[in-house]
């Protein structure tokens, strides 16, 4: 497409929609990142045209071509030779769109937006109101008409029986002609369109409930900074409650985002959270010191060496490429373990499995981590309730696995959740509100895991970018081992991390 300024595309609306500020960075200071969900998403667009694509129709495939789109579609639609149209673009009030889908019918087109999401949901409503109101107009330019349009997404209960057979994994049942909303559309790209000038200066909005609605904002950090450059700490940092319509409401009427400022008649328990979490976060940063239970010992003191530290890798596939699973199942593809022995004797250099595509993966998996882990010790792992727990009882329900379900019994029952003993025992305010382990690390002394070092994996979610990366036959051999050692790198952080956590709290 080429262009910058002057020009809205239908994301950059959605992005207006949800914040003014959000559409001004998209245009000028926008974040240039891969994400694992555009490459799921490609890949279900991949079987979208292979589904569509007839043999005998006469179709145009745009996908992936960026020079002149707009005049070739044009002349597709008025040759009256083409049928079916994918990646077809369409320009009216200097707002371009592309469609995944356009079929010719007798008496007009009919518009298909592919989502690799599992339902319909009420933000699509919004976002194909907008491709439809700028396909409807410049059709009418031609004479023509869209009649009909609809919703295709991922069919849940699809499961992958033979390689490369995708049959039945799309849904498009989701008629959405009579639903849509264009009224507000005109008016929406006449509101937005003066933030995409060279020009236009950055909107002055503070965050708020809209940071994460319909979607987390990829900016919240850069808007938040403005209250840490005043030596502020952000109400912001509140778990559950931060980003509240209610409290964010508040606040922005006091106008203050101070976290002392928080009324006590906010803060809510949580199960998995020590008593009056939220009081003890607001305490801790206002003495500007750690909150240690005092109890910490007898917690401590049921757990046995050797001591295990786990974590587990997965994805959701999007497109099953691994037999007998369905799009989203979580599959692991990567474990680490590191074993410290005892107290006075130094952790492990630590062990690790890691597949990408093969069709035994789970039972190579779980296979491995039976012998890195023995039969005695505690095992320890962040968030153990939300994945490793959850992945183990899967495992032992597999065909290819069950008969491993005693050795797999023995290391549930031997995993503590060093997420939850660190929510009920201790808070620095270095964590800003966060006990995941990323967070935990940089209030630990003497602790040298650093994640956040360029180019390196960071997170869950580059991790699942690396398995696309690594089974996408178009990825370089380099790269792909790149991404290999850099996983191995990221998940023997994670596992390391979560011993100097535990002998920290053992030292406490």
């Amino acid at each position: 497409m080429g262009r910058k300024y002057n020009y809205l595309t239908k994301s950059k609306v959605a992005s207006g929609l949800q914040c003014h500020k959000k559409l001004w960075f998209d245009v000028h200071e926008p974040l240039k990142r891969e994400k694992a969900i555009f490459y799921g998403g490609n890949r279900f667009g991949n079987q979208v045209i292979k589904h569509y694509s007839k043999k005998e129709l006469n179709i145009l495939d745009l996908t992936g071509d960026f020079i002149k789109p707009v005049e070739k579609t044009t002349q597709a639609i008025n040759s009256n030779k083409i049928d079916i149209i994918f990646e077809a673009a369409f320009e009216f009030s200097n707002t371009q769109v592309r469609t995944d889908v356009l079929i010719k019918q007798k008496d007009g087109w009919t518009l298909l937006e592919a989502k690799s999401s599992t339902k319909l949901k009420p933000e699509h409503i919004d976002d194909i109101s907008i491709q439809s109101y700028v396909v409807r107009q410049s059709l009418n330019k031609f004479g023509q008409k869209l009649k009909k349009v609809k919703l295709i997404h991922i069919n849940t209960k699809f499961i992958l029986k033979k390689i490369g057979d995708y049959e039945g994994l799309i849904n498009d049942g989701n008629d959405l002609t009579e639903r849509l909303n264009e009224n507000e559309i005109p008016n929406n790209i006449e509101e937005l369109l003066p933030l995409t000038n060279k020009d236009s200066i950055c909107p002055k909005i503070s965050v708020g409930s809209h940071c994460n609605k319909p979607y987390s904002c990829d900016y919240f950090e850069r808007c938040d900074s403005t209250s840490n450059q005043k030596q502020i700490t952000p109400f912001t940092i509140l778990p559950y409650i931060g980003k509240s319509k209610d409290l964010t409401d508040y606040m922005a009427a006091k106008k203050t985002s101070d976290l002392q400022k928080v009324p006590t008649n906010f803060f809510r328990d949580r199960k998995d959270y020590a008593p009056g979490y939220h009081q003890i976060i607001q305490t801790a940063h206002k003495k500007n010191q750690p909150w240690i239970n005092p109890n910490l010992k007898n917690v401590l003191k049921d757990f046995e060496f050797p001591m295990y530290f786990m974590d587990f890798e997965t994805i959701g596939q999007v497109v099953p490429i691994i037999k007998g699973t369905t799009p989203y199942y979580p599959l692991p593809f990567q474990w680490s373990v590191h074993k410290w022995p005892t107290k006075d004797k130094p952790v492990d250099s630590g062990k690790s499995f890691l597949q990408f595509d093969d069709q035994d993966i789970e039972r190579k998996f779980i296979e491995t981590l039976i012998k890195a882990v023995g039969d005695k010790g505690t095992i320890f792992a962040h968030n153990a309730k939300g994945t490793e727990i959850k992945i183990l009882e899967k495992l032992k329900e597999k065909d290819n696995c069950k008969d491993l379900a005693s050795q797999i019994n023995n290391i549930i029952k031997r995993v503590e959740d060093s997420a939850i003993i660190a929510k009920h025992n201790f808070y620095s305010p270095l964590m800003n509100g966060d006990w995941g382990i990323k967070s935990i690390v940089k209030a630990i002394p003497g602790c040298t895991i650093n994640y956040e070092e360029e180019g390196n994996i960071s997170g869950g979610t580059d991790a699942q970018l690396a398995w696309f990366i690594n089974t996408d036959p178009n990825e370089t051999k380099d790269r792909k081992e790149k991404q290999k050692k850099l996983l191995l790198e990221y998940c023997s952080k994670d596992t390391l991390a979560i011993y100097y956590l535990i002998k920290y709290l053992m030292e406490l």
